[in-house]
């Protein structure tokens, strides 16, 4: 995303909010059993806006008479997307989801056998960085890491642990927010697929830098063609806090001491320079993104990119 478009974000979202008329509320439940669905992605079809369900699965937002014929999508790990007009939502309510009938998971055709091990590490020798909400905290997102499968492991070969990194700001301080991993096969394009296992909401403990997430009950087996680590911001209000800072376009300032909502946790990863050999990937309401085409080109970091970074176990 190029810096340039802040102005035509922060222009759109001030008159978004001068033009809100109606105050949308509903739940997301699952269809068979009437349960609430917790933490959904809702996201309009056609504009980059968005939120989630809260723990009892409810939502709530502003909008414009105007946008009321507008088409929002529901969706949720394990489940069908559900598409409904928001003229529709005000009369039903409940929005019902359909649980997928295949499975998530890579069917596991051997037992883990734990005779060998393999780690990926973080990489701190480049440029530490903070990754929020890197879309203006318009929509709840996801930005992704590719991984092959380790070359060791002829056989099979399952995800041990997942440990996330944070990135400590003075507004975040006291901030215990939840946030949602994915694991992601790989698509006939290269891209995230579809997710290879259950539901993840992690909550980041108050005052820790890095969380270890355990992941070997679930048998997550590794595809031969590898996987992608997701980071899926949620947007609640116990994840909610405020930062104030200045915004340079092409090293000018164009907003001085600006106060935007954010959504916790900041996760920690790197500058890394344009010639590495990532696939780091951010999605958009349109589909997946190549973060390298996020044109980053104020304090001296042109060429460079945001990558997110973990340490994964692996076993067979």
């Amino acid at each position: 995303m190029k810096a340039s478009v802040f102005l035509l974000i922060l222009f759109f979202t001030t008159a978004f909010s001068v033009a809100q008329n109606s105050r949308i509320t509903g739940r997301v439940i699952d269809r068979a059993t009437n349960m609430a669905l917790p933490y959904a992605h809702i996201m309009f079809q056609d504009y980059r806006l968005g939120t989630s369900t809260d723990e009892q699965g409810m939502f709530a937002f502003n909008v414009a008479d105007s946008l009321k014929s507008e088409v929002l999508i529901f969706t949720h790990v394990g489940y069908e997307p559900e598409l409904l007009k928001i003229s529709n939502l005000e009369k039903q309510r409940l929005v019902p989801m359909n649980a997928l009938t295949e499975g998530l998971g890579e069917v596991m055709i051997t037992p883990v056998r734990h005779n060998r091990s393999f780690t990926y590490r973080p990489d701190w020798r480049f440029e530490a960085v903070g990754i929020g909400n890197m879309n203006a905290a318009l929509y709840p997102s996801t930005i992704a890491r590719y991984y092959p499968k380790p070359a060791k492991f002829e056989a099979a070969a399952f995800l041990k642990e997942i440990t996330v990194y944070f990135y400590a700001t003075e507004e975040q301080k006291g901030l215990n927010p939840k946030f949602r991993i994915h694991l992601y096969n790989v698509d006939e394009n290269g891209l995230p697929g579809k997710d290879i296992t259950q539901d993840i909401v992690v909550t980041k403990p108050v005052g820790k830098n890095k969380v270890d997430v355990e992941l070997l009950d679930q048998k997550i087996q590794i595809p031969e063609e590898g996987f992608y680590v997701g980071l899926e911001h949620i947007f609640i209000t116990e994840n909610e806090y405020f930062e104030v800072k200045d915004y340079y376009i092409n090293n000018e300032l164009v907003a001085e001491d600006y106060r935007n909502k954010r959504y916790g946790p900041v996760y920690k990863g790197v500058f890394a320079p344009e010639e590495s050999n990532f696939k780091i990937y951010f999605f958009e309401p349109g589909g997946w993104v190549d973060i390298r085409t996020w044109d980053i080109t104020y304090n001296d970091r042109e060429w460079k990119y945001v990558m997110p970074e973990f340490k994964i176990k692996i076993t067979n």
